[in-house]
């Protein structure tokens, strides 16, 4: 059964009075996110803030140039905050009751200087687990104001190295580097997934904290524009990442008061990534 606790600023969602998810949107952060990720019985699955890069937080969304605003990264503490804008939190609400369980949330994307560019309405649905997997399913509803909206990122020479990444992205904890990755069609190396279009993508390995396998596949809706999505991917030690960039190779342009949609099946599992049983989820309607 499910059952949730709530603060004035985290939802933790529970299975048979486990821990499955939590759902946090701080009044002083930069963003809504979800964190930690877990199974019923495994240990956390998630990073939140991770030296590296601290502005990766659990599972979440955020985009490298909305307008040429940065909603990715954030200023250093005490920094200049030009630039640099904050999904800010307005409402939560949770539908919660034996065996269903979702909530959705509104958020306003707006800029250093105060000026909202996007309304934002996301919803969560999580499925009953599985002693095998838990389904999680996202959709994001991003409409554009009183002006036109671009979606962009930063672009340059194919590869790794700080470009082509905006979305909807998970962090892994470290305890699970470097892992092994697998998209739907069959490629299992980083440098092979990076910037290719695949309907999913997964990241599964060994947790340092009980030796057991774990892993997280997103799956990009077919309704999705530009699907089957293009993915950037980590899989290093200390570094794991994998997130579907549908603005990889061009921008999205919203004209005023036009709403993108964007829905993803985000399946946490047992075991190394399982393409048949990844492909019989992606069947599902969601």
């Amino acid at each position: 059964m499910f059952s949730s606790q709530q603060s004035d600023q985290k939802l933790d969602i529970l299975w048979n009075q486990q821990l499955l998810l939590s759902y946090n949107y701080p009044s002083n952060g930069s963003r809504s996110f979800w964190h930690p990720l877990q199974l019923p019985d495994s240990p956390a699955l998630t990073a939140n803030e991770p030296s590296d890069h601290v502005h990766h937080q659990g599972l979440w969304l955020g985009w490298k140039k909305v307008n040429g605003v940065n909603f990715w990264e954030q200023p250093a503490p005490g920094g200049d905050p030009e630039g640099f804008g904050k999904v800010i939190h307005q409402s939560l609400s949770p539908d919660i009751n034996g065996n269903l369980c979702g909530f959705e949330a509104v958020n306003s994307w707006i800029d250093w200087q105060g000026k909202q560019h996007l309304t934002e309405r996301r919803s969560t649905i999580i499925h009953a687990p599985t002693d095998r997997y838990l389904v999680i399913d996202v959709d994001f509803k991003l409409q554009a104001l009183d002006n036109a909206v671009t979606l962009d990122l930063l672009r340059g020479t194919p590869g790794h190295g700080g470009l082509f990444y905006s979305g909807f992205t998970v962090r892994f904890d470290n305890r699970l580097t470097p892992g092994h990755l697998l998209d739907a069609d069959g490629r299992t190396e980083a440098d092979q997934i990076f910037g290719q279009q695949s309907q999913w993508c997964g990241l599964a390995g060994t947790h340092a904290e009980n030796e057991r396998v774990y892993g997280i596949t997103i799956i990009d809706q077919p309704t999705n524009p530009r699907h089957p999505t293009t993915w950037w991917v980590r899989n290093d030690k200390n570094y794991g990442l994998i997130h579907p960039s549908p603005t990889y190779y061009e921008p999205l342009q919203l004209a005023i008061q036009e709403t993108l949609s964007l829905s993803y099946r985000v399946v946490i599992h047992c075991d190394w990534v399982d393409t048949d049983l990844i492909n019989s989820l992606s069947t599902d309607n969601f």
